[in-house]
């Protein structure tokens, strides 16, 4: 779980957080995840040549956030295999659930190139899969 505090910077107009900031939560969300595994996006980058990227994402906001909220970012993981992740992510303020989120990241070279997870990578994140 990821907390977040919302700020005034992420809200729009009407002190509203701005739809597109709740991208940024999520991808928060998959870095904390990714850092559970005691592997970092540096490390995956060095010592394995990958990148993960997203490739779809599918977003239903169901209520609104709001300047200073405290949220909390799930994720966990729908589907993997050697190519995908699909994260399932979902974003609470206390009980209320505001966005529920399918993620799909791809693994891909420096070059830009789709390319297979190594096993451990695999390993590590097949941990979280619900």
């Amino acid at each position: 779980m990821t907390e977040i505090n919302v700020y005034y910077e992420d809200t729009d107009a009407s002190g509203r957080v701005y739809h597109a900031n709740y991208l940024k939560f999520l991808e928060r969300g998959r870095s904390d995840l990714i850092y559970q595994t005691d592997y970092t996006h540096e490390i995956l980058l060095k010592k394995f040549d990958l990148i993960f990227v997203v490739k779809k994402c599918l977003i239903n906001f169901k209520k609104p956030a709001f300047f200073e909220n405290k949220l909390q970012v799930n994720s966990s993981i729908n589907d993997i295999n050697r190519v995908k992740i699909n994260f399932n992510q979902k974003i609470f303020r206390k009980y209320d659930l505001l966005v529920q989120a399918e993620v799909l990241v791809i693994p891909v070279n420096s070059l830009g190139k789709i390319i297979k997870m190594p096993d451990e990578i695999y390993s590590a994140f097949e941990n979280f899969k619900s």
